[in-house]
């Protein structure tokens, strides 16, 4: 009988006006909200925990948050109100109405739309440590696949590098090893305390150079290579000249050389005894000058020859070696060996090796330098070594040389003598100066491949 009677008084108020009503937020009670699902949905029965500035949970600016055993539902909201240090958030405020048939009336209450973003939790924790240590992560997947699928070297490896690990408990916990570790850390300030300087680093790294004793402070360029470390006195004394003098023309002087196939040589021996005194039946005499220049060029034919005869790695045989280089005086036979091979441990003999092959370049090149005034042709010594002339340009820097273009003169004596077939070729081609103060080449730092 009773809900008959509400029947009738809720048919009686249909088609009247609706009275509107805006509930005022009681103090301390949440209010009602909206969540927009961009995708996954939670069931019906999450909880919701909304989170204020202050507690307040009227504030512009709330975050509604729930939680599965597997997701993550997180929102921000801000309704629009812009407060100091914040920016306003949404233009558009949401309203719920309440309708009470028994009065006709509509309550309407704030409600703030959330923007529901869903969290996988297994992922969280992924993207956590590769933003931690990307490197770290490779390494343990790394790690997971050779301890299933590798070799029982590769699963040995891995637990070695695992019990090696060292982090913050590796010497263990407690007052004792804060001591170690202040310890552990005075001994490496200690330690890094007598590390070398740069300059001392750069020092020793000129000073292990096989190259010849040098003066770095040499103000000339005369002066910044010991020839007497080069070639000995005792060795130029024992180069005979009244063969190379007296011969008839400059085809009998080129068959008293050790080395006949290096143009630099021909050059510099027609250079010093000129082919007209012979053909006049003159016998040339050359100064004092001239004449250590010639013996300069002599014992740089028996550099060639050696170097072609003692190859890297081979024992060397004193017999036939002074049988290839021509009978030279004992004493050069001597100083070569003693100079430019080392002894075979267990073994009576001796061998070039490659550092003594290097070491052979450079001093070889310090002549050539000295005959040619200190600034000779690139081109020239590269086809005489049979070696590219990027090489011996770098042979060049490592003993103090800068490469310059050769002059207008120099170019055409290039073509003239065939060695470039036009005047732009001859431009490519390089002259070694030797250059003062002396400054060596800087070591190249490279990026250590991954």
């Amino acid at each position: 009988m009773a809900d008959s009677k509400a029947r009738k008084r809720q048919k009686g108020l249909q088609g009247q006006p609706i009275d509107l009503q805006v509930a005022q937020p009681v103090q301390g009670a949440p209010g009602p909200a909206l969540a927009l699902f961009t995708s996954a949905r939670p069931p019906a029965k999450t909880p919701y925990t909304l989170y204020t500035p202050r507690g307040e949970p009227t504030a512009s600016t709330s975050v509604l948050a729930a939680e599965t055993d597997s997701i993550e539902y997180d929102s921000r909201n801000q309704l629009g109100l812009a407060r100091q240090g914040e920016e306003a958030g949404h233009a558009v405020q949401y309203m719920i109405g309440v309708r009470n048939p028994r009065t006709n009336t509509l309550t309407l209450h704030a409600a703030p739309l959330h923007t529901v973003t869903p969290t996988i939790k297994s992922f969280k924790r992924l993207a956590s440590d590769s933003s931690a240590s990307e490197a770290a992560l490779i390494m343990q997947q790394r790690a997971a696949l050779g301890s299933t699928f590798g070799t029982k070297k590769a699963i040995k490896q891995l637990r070695a590098q695992e019990r090696n690990k060292l982090n913050e408990t590796s010497f263990g916990v407690g007052g004792h090893v804060a001591g170690l570790q202040t310890h552990l850390t005075e001994s490496i300030h200690a330690a890094s305390s007598n590390l070398p300087s740069l300059a001392d680093v750069e020092h020793t790294a000129n000073e292990s150079r096989p190259i010849p004793p040098f003066d770095i402070n040499a103000d000339k360029p005369s002066k910044v290579y010991d020839l007497d470390a080069v070639v000995s006195r005792a060795e130029l004394n024992a180069i005979d000249l009244a063969p190379y003098i007296s011969a008839a023309d400059f085809k009998e002087r080129r068959m008293l050389l050790a080395y006949r196939r290096s143009d630099f040589v021909a050059s510099k021996v027609k250079q010093i005894l000129p082919a007209r005194a012979s053909a006049e039946g003159q016998v040339p005499n050359p100064s004092q000058s001239d004449r250590l220049r010639l013996k300069l060029v002599i014992y740089l034919a028996y550099l060639l020859q050696f170097r072609q005869v003692a190859r890297p790695g081979q024992l060397l045989d004193r017999s036939k070696l002074v049988e290839k280089l021509g009978n030279p005086p004992p004493v050069i036979i001597d100083a070569l060996l003693e100079r430019y091979s080392e002894e075979v441990k267990g073994a009576d003999a001796r061998k070039v090796t490659s550092v003594m092959e290097l070491k052979l370049l450079t001093y070889l090149l310090v002549i050539v330098l000295r005959v040619d005034g200190w600034s000779t042709d690139v081109t020239t010594m590269a086809d005489d070594l049979g070696m590219g002339s990027r090489r011996v340009q770098e042979l060049f820097r490592s003993l103090g040389c800068v490469l310059v273009a050769p002059s207008a003169e120099d170019r055409d004596r290039l073509v003239a003598t065939g060695r470039a077939a036009t005047a732009a070729e001859a431009m490519k081609s390089k002259k070694a100066k030797l250059q003062v103060p002396l400054q060596f080449p800087k070591e190249r730092k490279v990026k250590a491949k991954r």
